[in-house]
């Protein structure tokens, strides 16, 4: 399986997860779910070559045939366009993925640097 599948395939058992738990926020749940699996359909069909695959792949999130962002990964995922007003697209959740994974392991590319500057200065992200 390419990396992309891997990838689309965790967001859309993300997607399955938020609208399994609407309890008490159905639109916002509906809303996170559809963002989800627009960042899924977007992941499937990234090149070979992407700089986010690159990066995820550099932050240990590919285990042979899972993609697992850890911990804080799958919370970002869970609570992607969950809020209001909804925040980012689909390469927004990939890079701030990214972000999050070379974090973990102390590897942050020069535009996951700057991501994540930006994304702290605009109260995105915290730490």
């Amino acid at each position: 399986m390419t990396k992309q599948i891997l990838v689309a395939e965790f967001l859309r058992a993300q997607a399955a997860w938020r609208l399994a738990r609407a309890d008490g926020a159905p639109v916002r749940a509906a809303r996170c779910a559809a963002a989800l699996l627009d960042a899924a359909a977007y992941a499937a069909a990234l090149r070979e070559d992407d700089e986010d695959l690159a990066a995820l792949a550099r932050g240990g999130c590919f285990r042979g045939s899972v993609f697992d962002p850890g911990a804080r990964g799958i919370t970002i995922a869970r609570s992607w366009q969950f809020g209001d007003p909804p925040h980012a697209g689909p390469r927004d959740l990939l890079t701030t993925l990214a972000v999050v994974a070379g974090r973990r392991v102390g590897v942050l590319g020069t535009h996951s640097g700057a991501l994540l500057r930006a994304r702290r200065q605009a109260g995105m992200m915290s730490g």
